[in-house]
């Protein structure tokens, strides 16, 4: 089925956009979430939340790309729920330790990485679009400057000086949450 018949199910609210949603994204959206979590339980009930809350909603107006829409609720919910999961261990009584966290992964506590993730996340949303797709391609997907500066119809200059001015706006945000970097 094509994103823009599940969007007409979707208008319709007929409940088999849900189950044709799921059927095609839920590998990638699980994706999504795990990359924000780090487990796959919790990235299966984001998953399933997102989609809930896309049905919810769908009486409002619907996105032009579905996919990218239901990334960018999927996201979201995971970031909530990571936020919600680090705020409950910072208060947690002492001497209560998770099976997990007794575990520490390759490259340092897991809790610090799942944090300093959802914090580069929190940030790359802030900036304006344009800036963002250059971090993006430069840190995310490995792009040259000149290659993000022809794809943009943009100066190499303009690039460079956008990704400066980027990595020192995320450097100051880190360190005001706590990260040294």
């Amino acid at each position: 089925m094509t994103d823009s018949e599940i969007l007409g199910l979707l208008k319709e609210r007929d409940e088999r956009a849900v189950s044709e949603m799921e059927r095609k994204y839920s590998v990638y959206l699980r994706a999504v979430a795990r990359n924000v979590l780090g487990d796959d339980r919790d990235a299966e009930e984001c998953v399933n939340d997102a989609l809930m809350n896309v049905w919810k909603r769908s009486g409002e107006s619907m996105p032009l790309k579905l996919k990218q829409y239901l990334a960018r609720t999927t996201r979201n919910v995971a970031i909530n729920r990571f936020k919600e999961k680090t705020r409950q261990k910072r208060h947690a009584p002492e001497g209560e330790v998770e099976a997990d966290d007794t575990v520490p992964a390759a490259g340092g506590d897991p809790l610090d990485r799942l944090t300093l993730t959802a914090l580069i996340n929190e940030y790359l949303h802030t900036l304006p679009e344009k800036k963002r797709k250059i971090f993006v391609a430069r840190y995310y997907f490995d792009a040259q400057p000149a290659e993000i500066a022809a794809k943009l119809g943009i100066p190499e200059g303009t690039v460079n000086s956008t990704i400066s001015r980027v990595k020192d706006g995320l450097g100051k945000f880190l360190k005001k949450e706590g990260f040294d970097v």
